[in-house]
Parts: structure tokens; sequence; C-alpha cells
């Protein structure tokens, strides 16, 4: 018997709902009515009892019952008469049944749960509890096991995104078909067989890697029968320790695709219409300084050089738009062959010259690679070119007048290095925030367009050639910046090459 402390504490979590669930108790005999009661008190469950099983019957029709103890033997309805009606409405509740001897060769059909026990008149109250908390727990699992299909289910239903559960060999168990609805791609039971008929090789290729790889999960993009674009995401399903399958999502993203390229095409036709006339217009104003059509006088040359440097500001600038729009659409490619790092920094200084040569400055440029091999390495040099121009003319832009800009050549175990210094006002803590972040920010007190750009470019082509960019600014006691890219490189026998670039020049 439950202390009377401990019959107040459940009365008063009945009554304010702090209870597991509803077991029903129906019994003739109000003796045993009330002993069952006390015996499942303990388990927390609010108590229904009931000596009439017409009367049951009719007021848990509606009622969630997590379990049922039915007599067997009562006058009005016997206990297999009644969990018959009863199961009608109530299919996944176990019964246990009472009664005063074995009925164990009884057996009644429809218990889905299979969980059914006897309780033999007189019980023994602990081993009553040991039955009725092992079937509870039988149920309980039940319910959560039901509850966790519902969810899959819904999601199944009510997702716009295919969803696919393979096995280890990805033969296709189960799917929701919102995407692949065709009678073509149901024929298909095998997911690697239907890549293999309706995408290209890239993805298959991906697939293969991964289910060797310890990775967990694997994103990829495909175009189904080359107009239906799906982001798809494989994950391996695991049970314990043990991989037992896949569960694939696939996601149509056809129509961001298509905005996406009306977009691209518009951001390339102004970029190029930009920087046609620009083009000739540099074009113009370098032979007008060289003199082709005449000597200019001193005021003129300045004015010529000062328009020059705004037709190449114009080009570096539209060139940094569809980069960094690229770069965010995962559009820009690198492209690596053999180049010469030395000629790639001379090229970048010659193409600013104009810029460093208004503020009166001087680019010094410095080298403590030992062989001439050592300048010759695969890369990317129309991007890493892009890189130095941003970084150098940063250094031109943000350095007072007078001042010089030091490029300096080194190498590591991996790398070359490119360093660049000048004795500017430095980078702010939010620009250097934000590259961090993988973000632009155009700070407030710098006025010069685009300045929160090239930073963010050099960053992204640098970690595209396996390398990346360091910076220092204003520390060690020292204003200005340095920047330092580190380009990967192997050396290789490429002596008709340096003498084509002619390296010690």
């Amino acid at each position: 018997m439950l202390s009377s402390a401990a019959l107040f504490i459940q009365e008063k979590e009945i009554m304010t709902g702090m209870v597991k669930g509803k077991i029903l108790i129906v019994d003739d005999s109000i003796w045993t009515l009330e002993l069952l009661e006390e015996t499942l008190k303990p388990f927390d469950y609010e108590i229904l009892k009931y000596s009439n099983p017409l009367e049951a019957l009719e007021d848990t029709i509606d009622t969630k019952i997590d379990l049922a103890v039915i007599d067997v033997v009562m006058d009005e309805l016997n206990g297999f008469e009644f969990s018959e009606k009863f199961l009608n409405s109530h299919t996944d509740t176990p019964i246990a049944f009472i009664s005063g001897y074995a009925q164990k060769e009884n057996k009644i059909k429809g218990f889905n749960l299979g969980s059914y026990i006897y309780i033999e008149k007189p019980f023994d109250i602990n081993t009553v509890r040991a039955q009725i908390q092992n079937i509870l727990k039988v149920k309980t699992l039940q319910d959560k096991l039901l509850y966790e299909k519902q969810k899959l289910e819904d999601i199944f239903e009510f997702t716009s995104n295919e969803i696919i559960l393979a096995d280890l060999d990805f033969n296709i168990v189960s799917q929701n078909n919102k995407i692949l609805n065709k009678k073509k791609y149901k024929k298909d039971t095998n997911f690697i067989k239907l890549l293999e008929k309706y995408t290209e090789e890239k993805p298959l290729s991906l697939l293969n890697d991964f289910i060797s790889s310890a990775k967990n999960s694997l994103q990829f993009r495909i175009i189904l029968d080359s107009s239906i674009y799906l982001k798809t995401t494989v994950s391996k399903i695991k049970t314990g320790n043990y991989h037992s399958g896949y569960l694939i999502v696939m996601e149509n993203i056809t129509e961001e695709i298509e905005k996406q390229n009306i977009i691209n095409s518009f951001i390339e036709m102004i970029t190029h219409d930009l920087k046609t006339p620009v083009r000739a217009e540099k074009r113009a104003l370098s032979l007008l300084y060289e003199g082709s059509f005449g000597e200019l006088n001193p005021d003129q040359r300045e004015i010529v050089q000062e328009l020059l440097n705004s037709s190449r500001f114009m080009l570096r600038m539209t060139d940094n738009i569809l980069t960094r729009f690229k770069i965010e659409n995962g559009e820009c490619t690198i492209k690596k062959s053999l180049n010469s790092i030395k000629k790639t920094v001379q090229t970048s200084v010659d193409y600013l010259k104009f810029m460093i040569q208004s503020k009166k400055q001087t680019v010094k440029i410095k080298s403590f690679l030992k062989n001439e091999k050592d300048y010759i390495f695969e890369f990317d040099a129309a991007e890493i070119e892009r890189v130095l121009i941003n970084i150098i003319s940063n250094a031109s832009e943000f350095s007072p007048q007078n001042t010089d800009i030091n490029i300096t050549l080194n190498k590591d175990e991996r790398n070359v290095l490119i360093s660049v210094q000048d004795f500017g006002c430095g980078i702010s803590k939010d620009v250097l925030d934000c590259l961090k972040k993988d973000k632009i920010l155009k700070p407030k007190r710098l006025k010069k367009v685009g300045s929160g750009s090239g930073l963010y470019i050099a960053k992204k082509i640098a970690e595209a050639h396996e390398g990346k960019l360091e910076i220092e600014t204003n520390c060690k006691g020292v204003k200005g910046t340095t920047l330092t890219l580190f380009l990967p490189c192997k050396n290789k026998e490429t002596t008709a090459f340096q003498h084509q670039y002619n390296c010690s020049q």
C-alpha cells in the first residue's frame, strides 16, 4: 500500500495534468477495482475505473487509453467480448486480462501490438506491477516509433523535395516521387543507375569517392535531362557504429538557376559594354601621353596622366565587379599553367605606373630567390596579376606622396611569397573582421570607390590557388600595411621557358 503522502502527490499530479497517460480498469468486482487502482498508482498514470463494461465502452470511445486491464468473467459482457468491441476504436492499446484461472488457450485476434498478458487471481502486487511495467514500456516505445513514422510520412507528403531512402548498394527502398514522378524515372529502382541514365559524369565520380570516404554527407548539383537542376544531398545512415544505407534529398533549383543565368548575362553584358569604350579611351590617352601626336607641355601631360589613371581605375573596377560576382556564385575558375612570377609582378607594376608616377611614389622590388627556376611554377597568371594589381593599387592609393612601396619575393618550403609593403594609413579593424568572415565592407572614412572589393578578391583567388593572403597593418610600431601572398609552387625543369621570358630582366 502507498503512504498517504504518496497518494496525495499522485492525486495532485492527476489534477494538474502531470500524468503519463491513462489506464482503464474494467472489473465487476469493486474490491478488485480498488486493489488494482492501488497497485497501479505508482506508475503515474490516470486510472479510469469501471464496474460496468458497457459504460466503459461508451465513455472511452474517444479517449486515448495506454493500457486496458479487463476482467475475463463479467455478467453483462465477458472480457473477450469487451476486448473485441474495445479494439475497434483502440487498435493500438495493449490489454491485460484478469482471471481466476489460466485462460492462455484462448487466443484473441486483432491484438496488433501482440502485448497482452494474463493476471491470475489472487495476484501478487509486486508481480503485477512488474508485468504492467513491462507492457507500458513496450507501449511507450511503440508510441514513439509511431510518432517518428508519422513525422517521416508528413515530411514525405508535404515537402516539395524528393526524399529517397536507399540501401548500401543504392537500391531505392522508399521515395516520395515529388520530383522524379515521371514514368521513366519510376522504372529505375537504383539511384546510381538513375544518375547514369539522366545526368552527366561528374556527380557519379563524386559519389564514388564519397562512398569510400570517412565523410558523412555529400552535396552536389546535377542536371536531369539537361533541363532540371537539382541540389542533391546524400547522407550516410548509421545504426550504432554501422553504416546501413543512404538518405538522399533532392531540391529543385531550376527556377533559381534560370534567374541566376539572367543576372549573369546582364552583369557580363554591362561590364563588357563599360570596358570596351574605356579600353579605347585608355589606348588613345596612352598614345597622346607618349607623344605620338606631338609633344605635350607639362600641364597637358599632367592632365592626360590623370585621365589615364581614371581610365585604368575604371577598367580595374569593372574587372573587380565581374570577378567578385563570379566568386560569390562559385563560377570563378583557376587555370594554372607554367608562368614566371617575376614577370607577373613586373607586369602588374607597369600597369599601375601612371598612378604611381602621379603620386611621385617609388616601387622597389627585391628578390631573395636564389635560383632562376624558382620563379617558374604553375599558377594562373591573369588571376595573380589581378591580385597584385589590387594590392599594389591599394598601397598607392592609401599612401602619401613621395613614399616607397616595397615588393619582396621570397620562398619557404612549399610557397613563393610575394609581399607588398606600404607606409600609408593602414587597414581598419572593420575591414579585417569582414575579410575573416568572407564579407566586404566599405568603411565610411574611405572615399575611394571600390576600396572594399580588392582585398576580398585577392583573398579568394589566393585560396583558389590553395594559398593564402596574410595581412599585417600598423603593427610592431611600424605605420602602414604589409600584405603577403602565399602561392604553392613546384619546381620543374623549364630552361626553355625561362629563356623565353628572360627571367633575369
